[in-house]
């Protein structure tokens, strides 16, 4: 029994053993064959990244170039592994000199071809040969460059709580804006909206962020937000007592008018309101033409007015007058 089961034991070693044999020798002769194949000469295709020199500085490209092109070598079966296997450590160069322009405007209206970029490819990996490039051609579009400042229009709806109003102008920084882009898309633009601005019940002062609109997407604007400042007060009236200045008496005769003074009133900032007082106005009326005219009143207008005072109202609006000739 004893006999029996170290035959089997030996039978078992052996097999294992002529096993292990038949893999070495087949690992072997793979190797040989690859060592073998990898002499002969191949070619394949690899993408490789492209880098582009010389490209114009007043003329931009709409889209963007292709950063990677498809390039056909050939070399050793060694050689061609470590390009296929690192395909980042080559690279095709274009030289924008090479630039072409077709005689039309419409999109997509310049090429540059690749072939330059297989010498270059050749010069620089010495090791395999360049056959071709893919796509052979490439087409963009291609515009004068142009840039303008354009000023900023403010799209607002505001409305204020009763008594409160703006004390001055509305402040947008910055009031304009640099665009860019092809130059014949610049001359339609005269100005940049920004968005909507809406507020109701304003009773206090305030700065906003507001972004701008940009209504064409093949132009670039800087910045892109624009800072809109508004300055409230609480108004209140004021009313006085303004005595009419006649101008243009050219006349000898003399002039009766009728009120000599009026009623003004009008509305200030409570901040403002210390800076205010009857001299700050000037009510006149013209007599240049009454000898001609054939009404007894004159139309009264305000001449001089503080620039940060509104709803300016003058009662009455009108005066009458009397021409009295003077005796000889």
């Amino acid at each position: 029994m004893a006999a029996r089961n170290n035959s089997i034991k030996r039978k078992k070693f052996l097999s294992r053993k002529n096993l292990i044999v038949f893999f070495v020798c087949l690992s072997i002769s793979t190797l040989f064959w690859f060592l073998l194949a990898f002499n002969g000469y191949y070619s394949t295709s690899i993408t490789v990244p492209v880098e582009y020199i010389n490209l114009p500085e007043k003329r931009m490209m709409v889209e963007k170039l292709p950063a990677t092109v498809d390039i056909s070598i050939s070399g050793s079966g060694y050689q061609l592994l470590s390009y296929m296997l690192r395909p980042g450590n080559a690279k095709v160069l274009l030289d924008g000199r090479n630039i072409g322009v077709k005689p039309s405007l419409k999109d997509r209206n310049a090429f540059i071809t690749t072939y330059h970029g297989i010498d270059f490819f050749n010069r620089e990996h010495g090791d395999v040969k360049a056959l071709n490039i893919q796509p052979d051609t490439i087409f963009f579009s291609f515009f004068n460059r142009g840039v303008q400042k354009v000023p900023v229009k403010l799209d607002a709806s505001l409305s204020f709580r009763k008594q409160y109003y703006l004390t001055d102008s509305i402040r947008i920084t910055p009031d304009s804006i640099i665009i860019s882009g092809p130059a014949e898309r610049l001359d339609s633009i005269f100005r940049i909206p920004t968005e909507k601005l809406k507020l109701d019940d304003i009773a206090e002062s305030g700065s906003f962020t507001l972004k701008i609109v940009q209504p064409d997407s093949l132009l670039s604007y800087e910045p892109l937000e624009v800072t809109v400042n508004l300055n409230v007060d609480k108004y209140t009236e004021v009313v006085y007592t303004v005595p009419v200045r006649m101008e243009h008496l050219i006349s000898a005769d003399s002039l009766d008018i009728y009120p000599a003074e009026v009623e003004l009133s009008c509305m200030v900032a409570l901040s403002n309101f210390n800076k205010l007082s009857a001299s700050s106005f000037v009510v006149a009326a013209d007599a240049f033409d009454l000898r001609e005219s054939k009404s007894s009143k004159m139309m009264l207008y305000i001449r001089e007015a503080p620039f940060f005072v509104r709803n300016i109202k003058i009662k009455p609006e009108t005066i009458e007058y009397i021409i009295r000739k003077k005796e000889n």
